[in-house]
């Protein structure tokens, strides 16, 4: 197996944790589970806006990474009212 399909197999950490915000039931755990997202995913982004060598950057991976930003901001939107912001 070749090391690109081994990368591409791996989830990156901040998918697990965006994966764990949006399918999160339990609506008194979303805020911190959003919380620990969305800083994952810029992260991310600032990661790979600072890195040396761009064509490390798998396809896409910036695409992603905004709309998963998108859709933790608007999860939050609808779920996590300012009181809960302010205690998580």
């Amino acid at each position: 197996m070749s090391d690109a399909n081994t990368e591409s197999n791996i989830s990156p950490f901040w998918e697990e944790l965006y994966k764990n915000a949006l399918f999160e039931a339990d609506v008194d755990k979303l805020p911190r589970l959003i919380q620990l997202a969305k800083h994952a995913v810029l992260d991310r982004l600032e990661d790979l806006t600072f890195a040396r060598k761009k064509e490390i950057v798998q396809a896409g991976e910036m695409a992603a990474l905004r709309n998963a930003h998108r859709a933790l901001t608007d999860l939050e939107k609808l779920y996590v009212s300012e009181e809960r912001k302010l205690v998580a």
